[in-house]
């Protein structure tokens, strides 16, 4: 008979699908029927999510079948924003016996779920999508101040949105091949939270402005957060226009070679009518500049005669580190000067220097000019400057020692309040032995300080002696800015200081807070009144101006 044969065939096929699967009804071949009811897979439920760092941990309630029981696996889908299906993690991937999983490095994004029911080969209804759960893009940010007035310094701060597991580099200013910072992260590597605590050290030598730290993962994350470098600086000038009163009848005493165009000249010694590898005049600057600027339009100023009219006299010259010697540009040559001059009348020549390309260079120059005249004589001297700009602001620089070798043999002259080296400014003539407002000596101090900048106040070093033994020689000064006073050091009764050696220098140490802004500190002029109770001359071996601002 067919059957018992048809009932063993279905019963069979059941066995096989599962008894909790929908089951197919039949029909017997001769009278009367037999049939199974059929169960249709359930729907998934909506799913809940939870972020923790750039793990997502999808939930959902379980589906059942009509009878109670549940379904025996799910997969989970992940969308953007724009519906699109998305590729998910490992742990999110295949059929999901349990009622979670947490997908873990889900990059930054909005991103929704969805969760199917599996049972065996046959799928249910896709759920609806979960609300959008937000993983946020890695991030460094720091706790501590992000204006740094003082190098080193360490700051403190927090990762978050790390994939856990990195280890973690900092670097200064690109990513890639920045500076590497000395740093450290707590715990190492990130936790499974995606965050860690963070120290790093912006190093001694950081330029003041802003920069950037970037905190750079081993797996490819990568953070940034700014900060800015704001350390203040102190430059130091001497002054460059000196008018010595001590007559009191002031009178242009700044030097007769180099300083300004101001018909104070000086002849050099004889040169040779050819170049000469051992001929010349050479200038050591003064190093007046922030460090770590970039320097715009720098030049050498130099303004030249023939000594005798009709014998033209040329130059050419090479610049060079004064710490080193070493030439780093040459303009002109032995066959073709930068400029002859055969007349009496002074010419000023400027000569771009495209060498000088930062502050530190600047800072560190030496010019060493070769010439040549007509009938191996001298060549007049009256300017001999190199000028430029940085952080927007004008600056010229002014020889500290100047070495004429223009006959073969050097003779090194140093400017002498420039620096307490032993060569002194003599007074022009005797002081009184009483402080006259009409007796004094005079210094105009130049402009290095941006416009921009916080000035924090300036000091006033002054080095002096009395030039005769038996004498004692006070002072007292006033601080100017333009034809205002803004400061006054001393007085008629009670000096600064006095000194009655002729063979130490009283060095005074004085501070201006009065320099307080940049328009103060550029071009500030210090006014000095001397009294010699022998109603003779002074020394003075120093006269300085240092100026703090923060950039």
């Amino acid at each position: 008979m067919r059957k018992p044969a048809l009932i063993s065939l279905v019963v069979a096929i059941a066995s096989l699908l599962g008894a909790d699967l929908a089951h197919a009804g039949w029909t017997k071949a001769a009278s009367g029927s037999a049939a199974s009811r059929a169960r249709a897979m359930p729907a998934g439920n909506q799913p809940a999510t939870s972020v923790s760092g750039r793990n997502v941990t999808v939930s959902w309630a379980a589906s059942s079948f009509a009878g109670g029981s549940a379904v025996s696996g799910y997969t989970v889908r992940r969308y953007n924003g724009g519906g699109q299906l998305q590729t998910i993690g490992a742990s999110c991937t295949g059929t999901i016996s349990a009622l979670s999983c947490t997908e873990q490095a889900v990059p930054a994004g909005s991103w929704k779920y969805s969760v199917t029911p599996k049972q065996s080969n046959w799928v249910g209804t896709e759920s609806s999508q979960s609300a959008a759960a937000t993983v946020a893009s890695p991030a460094l940010s720091f706790s501590s101040s992000t204006t740094l007035t003082s190098l080193p310094s360490t700051l403190s701060g927090n990762l978050t949105s790390f994939v856990a597991g990195q280890t973690v580099t900092f670097k200064l200013d690109n990513a890639s091949t920045g500076t590497v910072l000395s740093g450290s992260i707590s715990p190492s590597p990130v936790a499974t939270n995606g965050s860690a605590g963070v120290t790093v050290t912006i190093p001694t030598g950081t330029s003041n402005g802003a920069h950037t730290v970037y905190a750079v993962g081993n797996q490819g994350d990568t953070a940034s957060a700014a900060i800015t470098v704001a350390v203040p600086t102190t430059i130091a000038t001497s002054a460059w226009d000196l008018r010595d009163a001590s007559s009191a009848v002031e009178s242009n005493q700044s030097s007769t070679s180099a300083f300004a165009t101001d018909a104070r000249t000086a002849n050099s010694g004889n040169f040779a009518t050819s170049f000469q590898s051992s001929r010349y005049i050479q200038w050591d600057y003064n190093a007046p500049l922030q460090a770590g600027l970039g320097v715009s339009s720098p030049n050498f100023n130099f303004s030249f005669a023939s000594s005798s009219s009709g014998e033209a006299a040329c130059f050419y010259f090479e610049v060079r580190r004064a710490s080193t010697g070493a030439v780093i540009g040459t303009h002109g040559s032995t066959s073709t000067p930068v400029a002859c001059n055969s007349t009496t009348v002074l010419q000023t020549t400027t000569t771009a220097l495209p060498e000088v390309t930062s502050s530190d260079i600047a800072n560190d120059l030496r010019v060493r000019l070769y010439g040549k005249q007509a009938s191996s004589h001298a060549i007049t001297v009256d300017l001999a400057t190199i000028s430029g700009s940085a952080a927007s602001t004008a600056f010229t620089l002014y020889d500290t020692i100047d070495v004429d070798s223009a006959g073969g043999s050097a003779v090194s002259t140093p400017w002498g309040i420039a620096a307490a080296e032993g060569t002194t400014y003599n007074a022009g003539t005797n002081w009184s032995s009483s402080f006259s407002s009409l007796r004094y000596l005079k210094l105009s101090f130049p402009a290095y300080v941006p416009s921009s900048a916080a000035v924090g106040g300036a000091t006033f070093t002054h080095a002096y002696r009395p030039a005769t033994a038996g004498s004692t020689t006070c002072y007292w000064f006033e601080v100017y800015s333009g034809v205002t006073v803004i400061g006054t050091h001393g007085s008629t009764t009670t000096p600064v200081s006095c000194n009655s050696s002729t063979s130490s220098f009283v060095t005074d140490a004085v501070s201006l807070p009065e320099i307080n802004s940049p328009a103060r500190a550029n071009g500030a002029i210090v006014k000095i009144y001397v009294r010699d109770s022998g109603s003779k001359k002074s020394q003075h071996d120093i006269a300085s101006l240092a100026i703090t601002y923060t950039p």
